[in-house]
């Protein structure tokens, strides 16, 4: 390639790039331009379930005056209210500096999450067929209180609790927290049949609810029972524990077989035996549905209602049966009672003889053998008077012969 053509098109490089600097200087973008900027956001922490305000500043910087201008709120949290328009319109900005100031009103909801919240925005501006449009986003950081459920107070009905005892247990749960506590559920973890749950609701600051529970102190210990709290507060769900101690003491007596009476007293083989037991209620509680089951092997009933019966009440069960074998026994009676957590059953055992038939061996042994000894006491009833007799008698002679010594 020549000198010469080596000029032209270094001449023509310079004057493209020349070119392209002055259409670029005069493009669109510096005759039209708006900016929106964040002035403002009061109070800066914004609570739950609180007012505030967003300050947007609209500033014109071009060569031109911007026409058409739209700024609007594109996305917001649904914790999030916002009390003005969403969409903004202004036909110019008048002066090349300029400027709009938008003032937006919220407030955040009363369940709202703590954390931050993300507001999107939006401007559009632009005259003719040139429209620009640019996305702005705001954080707003919401901020949360904790809530404290505590164990407040522990009462329980009977104050002093026995095994066997049925058991009324309260828990006072107050909020000690800067927060309401939502869904609050307590649970006392304890091993005893009964109740486990209580369920509160909510609890506002300050506020002291109480949790009922129902079980049966079926041993006699002292129990370190744990206490789960489960609720939620501006941070979501919480669980806390507590322990309580409770203590059931030794049994302080209940139903017993007080006393046994059979008739006859002594049964014979085919006698129809009627059988008495009386069952005291020796504790400090009514006991109801009482019934006495007792498992003997001869024909008959086995099984009598008593009902209720009050502190140092006592009350007969009767048994009739027909005796039709004999022997020596040893009979399980049972006794049931019912209670608020269903049937409780206490056992124990009787001692039955039922003689042979009347009339057989034994009969005639036990006859000859009370013959006997009725014969036998009158032997010696003989033997006896006839040595008084002869006492008597030498009494009688040896008083004669001093009165004729005298003579």
């Amino acid at each position: 390639m020549d000198y010469n053509t080596k000029l032209i098109y270094l001449c023509l490089l310079v004057l493209t790039i020349v070119f392209t600097g002055i259409s670029a200087a005069e493009g669109p973008s510096d005759e039209e331009r708006v900016t929106a900027e964040i002035q403002e956001i009061s109070p800066s922490s914004v609570g739950i379930d609180e007012e505030f305000t967003i300050g947007i500043n609209l500033e014109s910087s071009g060569t031109r005056v911007p026409e058409n201008i739209t700024f609007e709120i594109i996305s917001i949290p649904p914790d999030i209210i916002v009390t003005e328009d969403l969409v903004t319109h202004i036909p110019k900005l008048i002066y090349s500096t300029s400027g709009r100031y938008l003032v937006y009103h919220m407030r955040t909801t009363p369940d709202a999450n703590p954390g931050p919240h993300i507001i999107k925005m939006k401007l559009t501006y632009g005259s003719g067929q040139v429209s620009r449009s640019v996305n702005y986003q705001v954080e707003i950081r919401v901020i949360g209180e904790d809530a404290e459920p505590r164990i407040s107070s522990v009462t329980t009905d009977p104050e002093y609790i026995y095994e066997g005892d049925t058991v009324d247990l309260r828990l006072g749960i107050e909020n000690f927290g800067d927060t309401i506590a939502k869904s609050v559920e307590v649970t006392l973890d304890h091993d005893f049949k009964g109740i486990k749950t209580s369920t509160i609701g909510t609890l506002g600051i300050n506020e002291s609810q109480t949790a009922l529970f129902k079980f049966k102190a079926n041993r006699s210990e002292e129990f370190d029972i744990p206490v789960i709290i489960e609720y939620e507060d501006d941070f979501g769900k919480q669980k806390d524990e507590y322990e309580i101690k409770i203590t059931v003491l030794d049994k302080k007596g209940s139903l017993n077989l007080a006393s046994v009476k059979v008739d006859p007293v002594l049964p014979y083989m085919g006698d129809t035996v009627e059988l008495t037991m009386r069952i005291e209620n020796s504790g400090e509680r009514t006991i109801n549905s009482i019934r006495v089951y007792i498992d003997h092997p001869f024909k008959g009933l086995k099984q009598s209602f008593i009902g209720t019966l009050d502190p140092n009440e006592d009350g007969p069960a009767v048994i009739t049966f027909i005796a039709d074998q004999a022997g020596e026994y040893e009979i399980p009676v049972t006794i049931t009672y019912s209670d608020d957590f269903g049937e409780e059953q206490i056992k124990t055992n009787i001692n039955l003889i039922i003689m042979e038939e009347k009339g057989g061996a034994g009969t005639v042994l036990i006859i000859l053998l009370i013959l006997a000894v009725i014969g036998g006491l009158i032997y010696i009833n003989y033997r006896t008077t006839k040595s008084k007799d002869k006492v008597i008698r030498q009494l009688m002679e040896g008083s004669n012969h001093s009165a004729n010594n005298k003579k």
